[in-house]
């Protein structure tokens, strides 16, 4: 019968029914007979079978009787079918069998794999093993039992399969099952219940293991690695799938009563309850473990929904779970009501140890009540507290007893009981009881921890004592984190949860509450256990050391000192190691040293055996000797062991050191002596005196040193015998220590004791052995070899030959004896060899003040020349920068300074150096880090430029700076054109030394170079490093030198380009803007143009090198001579290597001195006709840099000065290659060219600038001059280069030598450039006076370019009668701020009235001057119709003047309309289309209305009508001095009359005008003549500079001026009364002193800077009441300034001056004189009302508006101004009849609003 719930939970074990024993066993070997035994146990009440080997069914047997079935040996059963046994109602016990469903499943939707147990059936398994079985829509894998008995003892299911309990499966109420020690092994559910679900019943599973068995997961990764959260928590929210999560694997309980007793759960894993999972009914838990489950949600180890579990002696370890709760989950994820869980009797719940899914752990809390409630009974596990507040006992709330004595008797018995009972009598206290009592009966009596719902729990629960407390099994010991307390002292407690106490070993110590022993400190030891304290290490003792053991291993005893170490002091860490000199022995407490005589060289030692006798000739005179000391030379130790060393004897010496006998010893050498004894060296051998000898060796005495005889001498000490004099000198004493010199004339030969006069046709010097010198100035003219063969010939050769002494050559000294390898030269001189007189001069950059004492330290020179090796560096130094040259002069062959070689010294010895020409000296070749320091200019110039185009796109502040200089200023003066001269000039003017031979030798010539060098750039672009032979050969160098500008142009594309495209985000060329892409290349070729411009001489002369050869003279005596290479002086031409230079050199010759300038034409003739007709063209623009300054028909004239260049500079080398230079025919041939170029240039005149023009002219004039100059300089140098005084030098031009010529020359050249700077200088400063009209966007004067077919800018129509006048003035002052423009005019330029029409189409724009009675000739209609007809522009200014006939605007459509109904419709609409310009004479309108007809007589032009242009042209155009914005320095205070009819609003308006005007200043000077935009805020920094003021009630608020001149003291009453009369022109003046004093006063009580407005229209003193004209009086008496602006708009109530005349009050007229200052116009135009407006503002003090700056820096910048002719263009009058306005624009800045067509007023 089914085992009762209460008897599951209330028994420990389950004893299942026990196999009968078997009758008769049938032994079945086939499925046959198994079929059979089947079928005929059905009518037996008891069969026995047992089964042998394998036998495979597909077939179920349905059992309903008592069937036994053994297995013997290896018996299996496999089913195929859908399942092996059904128990109906009968009994079926299996043992010792396998059964396999492989390929069979229970397929019917029921389950039970291999056996379903139904309707009472019993099934009972003895060591049965059960595999693969599997129902996948059913319940139960192996086993379904349904209101059936399961009792299974031993074997195991492994990997079986099913929808429900992959295992077994339980169903229905009246279902028991009984599991004890099996294995349930990689099962799996897909719903629940991975191992075994109970849906109903009692199931008790008694020692069983629960492994890897599982449901179905979320993602299958999560045993891998983890599965996405949010996949996770997503999925769950589904609410259909969440009714059916799968859940529960190992053991899933949705219904029943479930016991586990000694049972594992591990590695289990499903998506809710990896281990266990509790739906409902009850649960239990004894001494068992759930390990290392998973959970995709929640509950790693358990869940219990509403169920009641309880654990006892169970422990939860190591589970895991994504969501929440790694280890326990109670109540509901969804919704309804929890479960309860006792814990009790030492269950634990510790998370570590955790495997498997490890996504964040550190989210996921062990212990989650999420409903329901978690307790925890007393004990916990030994060593283990509770943490949370401990409550009070769980029992049954009641109320007070009734009047019953038995319900107070049994109170507290019926507090614990849950039924109740007969004497329970008293009534529930509350709904609320203490603990769930009525779900879990269990609870009462016990002293409870309570988790309620929400609770989140992260550690361990109970919590584990730490490392160091002592846990316990009490209550009291288990409720606090105190635990039982500390660890005693004299133990530790290692680990969590002790609770047993360690004693301390020996060699520690452990104080209260220790988790490990302490080590006890180095030093100190410790031999007993249970020390407490550091105090117990006692420290170690003298000759024993305690250190540290490995491992941290406590010490217990001290170790004695090891042989060869000792320990001096208690507490030793470590024992010293014995010192050398010393032994010790085991324990040794200090090191015993060594005897005298004796010595140990090593440490360490532990006896004293070990200590070594010093041997033979070595001692040790102290104790505890680490080595033994050698016996000194002079002394011998002969025995070991010895203290001491003993000295040797007299008369010699002991050399060698450790001796070790004495009696062998070395004897003093001849020469010297020895007096003492223990000699040790040669030197204690005294030598014998000068003047005397030793002969012997082994002296001991001064006695044995012998005197030397006469004729002989002994000049030192210790000479073994006595010298003869040498020849040349004489002794003639004993005992001489010298020789005495023979004077010069005499001779003597060797031995002698006088001297012999020399022969009266010969000479000698000091020392002579003969006479064989020529006398001073002299030379022996023959080569050494010569000399040397006439010596062996004769001893007198000179005598016999006295021919051979010859004068000396110029620029050479010839002392007295001199030969001619012994030529002295002078310093910055050379020859090539010995064997010549042919002596060059070096280079040199000497100063007056060092070449003035050369010859007196010549001297000094030639030592230093010839003893090189001794000459220190710093005078080297000093020498090379004193006289800055490498030829030191000097005779023989060294003429060099140190490190110099070659010709002229330019060669560098040493090959890491090269020759420096800028300094004449060989330096070390500069490293790759130094030579980008030194030119880093290079890189710092291009990115510079590069950066500097960047920042002039964004920087408006720069970019109006760089617009001025590069547009304004630089075309202005034309500073290019001058450049370019310059340059021109200077590349031919150096070439005078290299290409002429010109030497100019004026000091301070060389400096001179070297600036100009810098001016003109060609350090950029001839760099010394290019003609350095760091480069490497000449070949290398060669090829630098022709490709080297292709390297710079290309870094300056990158930098002038790259970088621009760069910040406005150029990817690819592709993407480039077609306007932009043309713009680049044109940059581009711009670049390339001025670089090859500026490098082509350079280059040119650098190619030129490579064939220009020196010839210098080898031989004089054979003829020979030598060619160098100019480029390299170390390439002998003629040579193979000068011969491969050749096809390099024609290489560079046609790429540079021909292939340039034919580039040049070629580029000029391609853009000839946009040039001509100066129309713009991509190329034109490109190449503005050559024929810019030329006139456009002469474009070409550039190519043509290149060639001129060319042929100075580079092809004159072609002449006399070899010695041109020396030669007088280049000089010639230049002369020539030169004067012809300038005829050429005279006659042509082909700049466009004047200035230009005769800059060129004086250049060239300057070259003239220069040359005729080099020839007579040549004249008057000698071949060698030196200047010398010469007849014919004299003869020739008067002066003595090359230095005064080149004076002269110099002095003359200067002069004239001196005059040519300042005519040029004047004519730049006159030609900046002159004002033009500029482009505001550029601040350069625009293009005029005409229209194809067109030959005019503009055609003026005109009628004669009213506008011929003004129509000329429009022409001319057009053509004064236009330079090159174009405007037909009939008195210019009509010859015929019937060509009128052609004449309009002649022109690109017609310019219409309306005046009275235009429309009415004829003429002026037929140019109208003309000009409509064919589709020109219409420019229509307007006279504005009615007296001089003018008229408004509607006048004259009224004319329009009257006298043009001959033409076609349309007339008036061109005519009127736009506003019509209104043309005034006054000077600042009248430039306004010249800018407005500009403007659109350009918008008419090709230039402007493209998108570019038309960008260009919209900002408008400005004059430089016309009238700009102004500002106010003070506050300025108007005062208005109200009564004034219209001035109030004037006043309002000029007052708007000023505060814009402070608001649009410039915020730089240049920005006067740049573009540039309104800042904001600028008004707000600032108070409002014009203050308008009620004029009558200030001016009331004063006194009256009577009373105030009757307060004034009056100087003249005393002279009345004295009866004195004054006259009447003396009173006059008084009374006018008074009221002039009188006003001040009252003038001062006004507010400073007050001025009075007076606005003059129609209505001016017509006022009721006078009010305007008593304003006026009073303001005139007070003597306030007053400003008077006259209205000219007949709209605003404008009246001509005449009305305004008549209406004004007589005496102000005439009394007053009001109209003695001219009153301001307010015109009524937009553009002309601004300019009125600021008039009217400078009348008030207002000044143009500038930025303040330093007092010492304002002088500066007015200088530059008036330089740049600023000041001349502020001067500049267009109109000779404006003399006020003009003077008025003096001050006037330019408009910062520019007036353009859309100024705003």
């Amino acid at each position: 019968m089914p085992v009762t719930a209460l008897s599951i939970l209330a028994t420990v074990s389950v004893t299942p029914p026990q196999l009968p024993q078997p009758q008769r066993e049938l032994l079945i070997t086939s499925a046959e007979e198994l079929q059979s035994a089947f079928a005929a146990a059905a009518a037996r009440p008891a069969v026995f079978l047992r089964l042998a080997g394998t036998i495979e069914i597909d077939s179920t047997f349905e059992i309903t009787t008592d069937v036994t079935l053994r297995g013997s040996g290896d018996a299996q059963l496999v089913s195929s079918g859908p399942r092996l046994f059904r128990v109906n109602g009968g009994r079926l016990r299996l043992a010792a069998l396998h059964l396999s469903g492989a390929g069979g499943t229970a397929a019917d939707g029921v389950g039970g794999g291999a056996a379903l147990v139904e309707s009472g059936g019993e099934l009972a398994l003895t060591d049965v093993n059960v595999s693969n079985c599997s129902a996948p829509a059913g319940r139960g894998g192996a086993i379904l039992v349904r209101d059936g008995h399961l009792d299974a003892r031993g074997g195991s299911f492994i990997r079986c399969s099913a929808e429900f309990g992959g295992a077994i499966a339980l169903e229905g109420n009246q279902s028991s099952a009984a599991v004890r020690t099996a294995v349930l092994e990689g099962c799996f559910a897909s719903a629940a219940g991975g191992a075994v679900w109970m849906g109903g019943g009692d199931l008790v599973l008694d020692g069983c293991r629960l492994r890897r068995c599982g449901t179905t997961l979320v993602s299958t990764s999560s045993v891998a690695g983890g599965p996405d959260r949010l996949g996770v928590v997503g999925w769950y929210d589904q609410a259909d799938w969440r009714a059916t999560a799968p859940r529960g694997g190992g053991l899933s309980v949705e219904a029943g009563d479930a016991r586990l007793v000694g049972t594992t759960v591990d590695r289990c894993y499903s998506v809710i309850g990896g281990g266990l999972h509790f739906d409902a009914g009850r649960g239990s838990l004894e001494d068992s473990e759930v390990a290392r489950c998973e959970a995709d949600l929640a509950g790693g180890c358990v869940v219990t929904k509403a169920a009641a579990v309880r654990l006892t002696g169970s422990s939860l370890r190591g589970c895991t779970a994504q969501l929440a709760a790694s280890l326990l989950a109670v109540g509901r994820l969804d919704e309804g009501a929890g479960g309860e869980v006792l814990l009790g009797n030492g269950s634990l719940l510790d998370p570590s140890g955790a495997e498997g899914l490890a996504w964040n752990q550190s989210e996921v809390e062990p212990l989650h009540v999420l409903s329901g409630a978690v307790y925890y009974a007393l004990p916990a596990p030994p060593g283990y507290w509770l943490h949370l507040p401990l409550q009070d006992t769980c029992h049954v709330a009641r109320e007070a007893c009734p009047a019953d004595a038995a319900c107070e008797a049994h109170f507290a018995e019926c507090r614990l009981r849950a039924e109740g009972g007969p004497h329970c009598t008293a009534p529930l206290g509350a709904w609320q009881q203490p603990c769930n009592w009525r779900a879990s009966p269990w609870l009462l009596g016990e002293r409870l921890f309570t988790f309620y719902q929400g609770v989140k729990y992260f550690e361990t629960f109970p919590t584990a004592c730490r490392p160091g407390r002592l846990g316990g099994t009490a209550d009291a010991e288990q409720s606090s984190a105190q635990c039982a307390g500390p660890c005693p002292a004299g133990a530790f407690c290692s680990g969590h949860a002790n609770v047993e106490p360690v004693p301390c070993p020996a060699g520690g110590y452990c104080p209260a509450g220790s988790a490990a022993p302490v080590r006890c400190p180095a030093g100190s030891f410790s031999n007993a256990t249970g020390q407490a304290s550091e105090d117990a290490c006692l420290p170690c003792s003298v000759g024993h050391a305690c250190s540290a053991l490995p491992g941290g291993a406590l010490r217990s005893l001290p170790s004695p000192c090891e042989p060869g170490s000792y320990a001096n002091a208690s507490g030793a860490v470590a024992c010293d190691r014995c010192p050398s000199g010393h032994f010790c022995e085991a324990g040794a407490i200090e090191p015993s040293p060594c005897q005298q005589g004796s010595f140990l060289p090593y440490g360490g030692m532990d006896s004293r055996d070990d200590c070594i006798l010093c041997p033979l000739g070595h001692v040790a005179n102290e104790t505890g000797s680490e080595s033994c000391g050698m016996c000194p030379p002079g002394t011998f130790a002969d025995s070991p062991g010895l203290a001491a060393c003993e000295r040797c004897g007299r008369g010699g010496y002991c050399t060698d050191a450790g001796a070790t006998t004495g009696t062998v010893r070395s004897l003093c050498p001849a020469g010297s002596y020895n007096p003492e004894p223990g000699a040790s060296s040669v030197e204690a051998c005294l030598p014998c005196p000068a003047g005397s000898h030793g002969p012997e060796n082994g002296a001991s005495r001064l006695e044995q040193c012998l005197p030397c005889t006469p004729g002989e001498f002994a000049d030192g000490a210790g000479r073994t015998r006595c010298s003869l004099c040498p020849a040349g000198t004489f002794a003639n004493s004993s005992g001489a220590t010298g020789c005495y010199a023979c004077s010069e004339g005499h001779y003597s030969a060797e031995g002698m004791a006088r001297c012999v006069a020399c022969d009266t046709r010969l000479t000698s010097d000091r020392n002579a052995s003969a006479c064989l010198l020529c006398s001073e100035g002299r030379f022996l003219d023959r080569p050494q070899s010569a000399i040397e063969r006439l010596a062996n010939t004769s001893a007198t050769f000179l005598q016999e030959q006295p021919s051979l002494c010859a004068d000396c050559p110029p620029n050479a000294t010839c002392d007295r004896g001199g030969t001619l390898a012994s030529l002295g030269l002078p310093v910055n001189t050379w020859r090539l060899s010995t064997r010549t007189t042919d002596i060059k001069q070096c280079r040199t950059k000497a100063e007056a003040s060092a070449l003035s004492f050369l010859a007196g330290e010549s001297s000094f020179l030639r030592s230093a020349a010839a003893d090189a090796a001794q000459l220190a560096e710093s005078d080297i130094d000093r020498l090379n920068g004193r006289y800055r040259s490498p030829c030191v002069g000097g005779a023989g062959d060294s003429l060099c300074f140190p490190g110099h070689t070659g010709v002229r010294c330019e060669v560098c010895e040493l090959p890491s150096q090269h020759f420096d020409r800028r300094h004449l000296k060989c330096t070390d070749c500069p490293t790759a880090a130094a030579l980008l320091r030194e030119h880093a200019w290079v890189f710092v110039v291009l990115l510079a430029v590069g950066l500097a185009r960047l920042a002039h796109r964004l920087s408006g502040r720069l970019k109006s700076l760089s617009r001025w200089f590069f547009v304004c200023a630089l075309p202005k003066i034309g500073l290019v054109g001058k450049l370019k001269i310059f340059l021109s000039f200077y590349q031919v003017f150096d070439t005078l030394e290299p290409v002429y031979g010109v030497d100019v030798a004026v000091p301070g010539y060389r400096q001179f170079l070297e600036t100009v060098r810098l001016l003109a750039f060609e350090w950029v672009f001839d760099p010394e490093l290019l003609h350095s032979t760091c480069l490497g050969p000449i070949g290398t160098r060669m090829a630098t030198w022709i490709l080297w500008p292709f390297a710079l142009a290309v870094a300056w594309i990158l930098c002038a380009v790259a970088i621009p495209a760069l910040y406005h985000g150029y990817r690819a060329a592709a993407d480039l803007e077609e306007q932009r892409a043309a713009a680049a290349s044109t940059c581009v070729l711009r670049a390339s143009v001025i670089i090859a411009y500026a490098c082509l001489p350079t280059v040119a002369k650098n190619v030129f090198n490579a064939k220009q050869c020196e010839s210098f003279r080898l031989d004089d005596e054979l003829g020979e001579t030598q060619s160098y290479l100019r480029a390299d002086w170390r390439i002998e031409c003629g040579s193979a290597e000068y011969e491969a230079l050749q096809p390099l050199f024609w290489a560079g010759f046609l790429l540079w001195p021909v292939g340039v300038p034919l580039c040049f034409l070629s580029l000029l003739l391609a853009a000839r006709r946009c040039i001509v007709s100066r129309r713009q063209s991509r190329l034109a623009e490109a190449l503005r840099f050559l024929w810019g300054e030329y006139q456009p028909r002469q474009y070409w004239w550039e190519c043509l000065d290149t060639m001129r260049k060319l042929c100075l500079a580079c092809y004159m080398l072609f002449v006399q290659t070899e010695d041109g230079s020396t030669k007088l025919l280049r000089l010639y041939l230049a002369t020539l060219g030169t004067t012809m170029y300038l005829s050429v240039l005279c006659f042509a005149q082909p700049f466009a600038r004047v200035d230009d023009f005769q800059l060129a002219v004086g250049a060239n004039l300057v070259l003239a001059s220069t040359f005729l100059s080099g020839i007579a300089i040549k004249i008057c140098t000698d071949a060698g280069g030196a200047s010398v005084a010469s007849e014919e030098c004299a003869a020739y031009f008067g002066i003595d030598s090359a230095e005064d010529i080149t004076t002269v020359a110099i002095v003359l050249g200067g002069a004239m450039l001196a005059v040519l700077s300042l005519v040029v200088t004047w004519r730049i400063v006159a030609s900046a006076r002159d004002p033009t009209i500029r482009l505001v966007f550029s601040g350069r004067e625009p293009i005029l370019e005409l229209p194809k077919g067109c030959s005019f800018h503009g055609f003026l129509s005109h009628v004669w009668g009213t506008g011929q006048d003004q129509a000329h003035t429009i022409v001319r002052q057009l053509q004064l701020l236009m330079p090159g423009v174009r405007i037909w005019l009939d008195v210019d330029n009509l010859s015929n009235l019937a060509s009128l029409e052609s004449c309009v189409a002649d022109s690109a724009a017609v310019l219409v001057f309306l005046s009275a009675g235009y429309f009415k000739s004829g003429n002026c209609r037929r140019e109208l119709y003309a000009a409509m007809e064919q589709g020109k522009p219409l420019v229509v200014v307007r006279e504005g003047n009615e007296e001089k006939g003018g008229g408004s605007a509607a006048d004259f459509r009224a004319e329009c309309a009257a006298y043009c109904s001959d033409a076609a419709a349309g007339v008036a609409e061109a005519v009127f289309a736009r506003e019509l310009i209104v043309w005034l004479r006054a000077h600042e309108f009248q430039r306004e209305s010249l800018k407005q007809i500009a403007h659109q007589l350009l918008a008419a032009s090709p230039s402007f009508a493209r998108p570019a242009g038309v960008h260009q042209l919209a900002p408008g155009l400005f004059i430089p001095g016309e009238l700009g914005c102004m500002r106010f320095e003070v506050p300025v205070h108007l005062l208005v009359c109200e009564a004034n009819a219209g001035a109030p609003r004037f006043a309002t308006q000029l007052q708007q005008a000023v505060d814009e005007d402070e608001l649009m200043a410039p915020r730089s000077t240049w920005e006067q003549h740049t573009p540039f935009t309104p800042r904001a805020g600028r008004g707000a920094r600032r108070a409002r500079a014009l203050l308008l003021q009620d004029g009558r009630a200030a001016l009331a608020a004063l006194p009256d001026l009577a009373s105030l001149s009757c307060r004034l003291p009056s100087r003249g009453s005393a002279v009345s009364t004295a009866g004195h009369r004054r006259s009447t022109a003396a009173a006059a003046a008084a009374a006018a002193a008074a009221a002039a004093a009188a006003a001040a006063e009252a003038r001062a009580q006004l507010a400073p800077n007050t001025r009075a407005l007076l606005y003059l229209n129609n209505e001016t003193f017509r006022d009721p009441g006078g009010g305007t004209a008593s304003f006026v009086r009073r303001v005139l008496e007070l003597g306030v300034p007053l400003v008077m602006v006259h209205e000219k708009d007949p709209d605003g109530g404008g009246a001509p001056f005449h009305t305004l005349f008549q209406q004004t009050p007589e005496d102000l007229v005439r009394q007053k004189r009001l109209f003695d200052d001219l009153a301001i116009d307010l015109h009524a135009a937009p553009a002309h009302r601004t300019v009125s407006l600021r008039l009217a503002m400078r009348a008030l003090g207002a000044k143009p508006a500038r930025r303040r700056r330093l007092a010492p820096l304002r002088w500066g910048w007015l200088a530059a101004r008036w330089w740049l002719g600023w000041r001349g263009a502020q001067e500049a009058s267009l109109s000779e009849a404006s003399t006020s306005g003009s003077r008025s624009g003096k001050k006037a800045k330019l408009d910062c609003g520019r007036n353009t067509p859309a100024e705003r007023v």
